[in-house]
């Protein structure tokens, strides 16, 4: 079975959208107990909100490619924690640059995630760009 280039991308870009959740500090969280919330909105982007969704995930990719290996070869524990900020500072400048929050651009990927359907709107964005 043939896996489609476009998929790939996808699956890389989620990835590098995931890194980028989880790099993020947690707002802080209450210590009372919450109401029963009801489910969250389906989150539906605009066709402007995918392309630059598709823009910053290609740049975060490159981004976490490109640090990825300086990382892993850290000499110290410190070291890879001072290139894993870099690499998050740069991360959320390059969505910022393309007009999206973090809180955004994590929700689309989350929604991406969800939604085949809107997992293939952006991986024909992203292929168009190449």
């Amino acid at each position: 079975m043939k896996i489609q280039p476009a998929v790939l991308t996808l699956a890389a870009v989620l990835a590098g959208a995931l890194i980028l959740a989880l790099a993020l500090p947690l707002p802080a969280q209450d210590s009372q107990p919450r109401q029963q919330q009801p489910p969250p909105q389906q989150f539906e982007p605009s066709q402007d909100q995918l392309e630059a969704f598709a823009s910053a995930a290609r740049q975060v990719q490159q981004i976490r490619s490109k640090w990825q290996t300086q990382i892993q070869a850290a000499d110290s524990a410190e070291k890879a924690q001072e290139f894993q900020v870099q690499a998050t500072t740069e991360m959320v400048s390059a969505v910022q640059e393309r007009g999206l929050t973090v809180e955004t651009y994590k929700a689309i990927a989350t929604a991406a995630r969800d939604n085949p359907e809107l997992a293939g709107r952006i991986g024909k964005l992203i292929e168009q760009a190449h």
